[in-house]
């Protein structure tokens, strides 16, 4: 949370990527749907400051902003079509990650037990529905990426098993 706060406020933490730094004029407004699950809504100065926030996100490794950057290079939308540059952005978001990383502790003292520790990956789970839809119909199309059907109907049949309908 202090990473958005500090982009938000216009500054930028010392790990932060260098898309984030002198960010203004981004507003943040949390919004909790039916199912109790909290989102944030971004509203902007003006327009112009948008597609840099999408992008500082992107970098800091939101699925979400990933998906939005991508659609927009993608159609063209308010910046110059790049479909390479897109289908870069949805493979990152169509990514699966682990939930849980695991880190080995060697024991204490000598003949000790060590010890496993389950870390959640607040990234972890499944890749972005959308992003796999898109991306397979750019591998389908080879549009922006080296064709490949196979891979493209797999990906676009995982987003519909995920519940993505387009």
């Amino acid at each position: 949370m202090l990473p958005l706060l500090m982009v938000i406020a216009g500054c930028a933490t010392p790990s932060s990527p260098p898309s984030c730094v002198g960010l203004r004029g981004v507003g943040a407004v949390p919004i909790t749907d039916a199912a109790g699950v909290t989102r944030i809504r971004y509203t902007y100065a003006d327009e112009a400051v948008r597609l840099p926030h999408l992008q500082c996100r992107a970098d800091q490794g939101d699925r979400t902003a990933m998906v939005e950057l991508a659609r927009a290079l993608e159609t063209g939308s308010s910046v110059v079509r790049d479909d390479s540059r897109a289908a870069t952005l949805y493979e990152k978001a169509a990514q699966d990650r682990p939930t849980f990383t695991s880190i080995y502790s060697p024991p204490v003292r000598l003949g000790g037990a060590g010890q496993v520790m389950m870390i959640p990956n607040t990234d972890g789970g499944p890749g972005n529905a959308e992003a796999k839809h898109r991306l397979g119909h750019m591998l389908v199309e080879g549009r922006g990426i080296a064709r490949d059907p196979e891979r493209g109907r797999q990906l676009i049949a995982e987003a519909e098993r995920q519940g993505f309908k387009p």
